[in-house]
């Protein structure tokens, strides 16, 4: 009886988030008939005084269940498998697992495929079952950095959202039991601020998750016809009480009226950013 009820356990380990109950009474199964889908598992329990069994003829997983014991049985396959408890008579005490083909999906969406550093972003999506209590597990994978899994619980419907705040370019996807949704891609761009802080004299601040001290920034103007038009770059340096903020201290001298503005091209904020720019202001 204990190598049965450890075959059990390792069997029930490895269910999926799909599964089904029955319970055993003096008069048989209640459902005797389940239908789960391919990795799922079926759990058994015994609600009777005395011990009962659940055998299967074409399957491997049989169970031998005290009072008030619960074990399961995995369903890896599909098929119709009978079972039934050889001590017991009665024609309550036979049932069917009727396994379908695991047809569960999973869709995901993003508020934003393009952010700001340090903006939100809202992914939300629906599962196949659409029903409310299912688990979604997002799996977030940033540019040079590890996974991590945030676990969501579905809402009426089989809705599920979660907010997150990507600090680099970050792929994401949706896993429900053994659904997984196609990958999405939220793409960042840099901080940039320009501010004039004196006559002729202006800052820069651009923030992001590392430092990007010593990278170059582009000083643009804006000319008719031609849009925004590099004159002079400055190097960036960092901040060393917040070391991923980086700013530089400029002089320039242009006419009153003109628009400037910051820019950043992409070899310089590197695989993990797009490119990006400041607001502008007018001199």
């Amino acid at each position: 009886m204990a190598a049965v009820a450890l075959v059990v356990l390792a069997l029930g380990s490895t269910a999926l988030a799909g599964s089904a109950g029955v319970k055993i009474t003096s008069a048989g199964f209640e459902p005797a008939n389940v239908s789960v889908q391919s990795g799922d598992s079926v759990s058994w329990t015994n609600s009777d005084t005395v011990v009962h069994r659940v055998f299967f003829d074409n399957n491997d997983c049989k169970l031998i269940l005290q009072p008030s014991q619960t074990s399961s049985c995995a369903f890896p396959t599909t098929g119709a498998f009978t079972y039934s408890d050889p001590n017991a008579s009665g024609s309550g005490f036979n049932g069917t697992v009727t396994v379908a083909q695991n047809s569960r999906a999973v869709t995901l969406a993003a508020s934003r495929t393009l952010n700001i550093f340090g903006d939100a972003v809202t992914l939300s999506g629906t599962v196949s079952s659409k029903t409310a209590g299912e688990q979604v597990t997002v799996i977030a994978t940033p540019t040079g950095l590890p996974e991590t899994r945030t676990t969501v619980t579905t809402t009426a419907g089989g809705n599920w959202s979660l907010l997150v705040q990507p600090r680099v370019k970050t792929s994401y996807r949706a896993q429900y039991d053994v659904a997984t949704s196609p990958a999405l891609t939220v793409q960042i761009r840099p901080r940039i601020t320009l501010q004039k802080v004196a006559r002729h004299q202006y800052l820069v601040v651009v923030l992001a998750a590392r430092s990007m001290a010593g990278k170059t920034i582009n000083i643009t103007r804006f000319v008719r016809g031609r849009g925004y038009v590099t004159f002079r770059t400055a190097k960036l340096a960092s901040l060393a009480r917040t070391p991923t903020t980086s700013v530089s201290y400029f002089t320039t001298f242009v006419n009153l009226g003109t628009k400037l503005r910051i820019f950043m091209p992409q070899t310089q904020v590197g695989a993990d950013y797009l490119d990006g720019h400041s607001n502008f202001i007018v001199n």
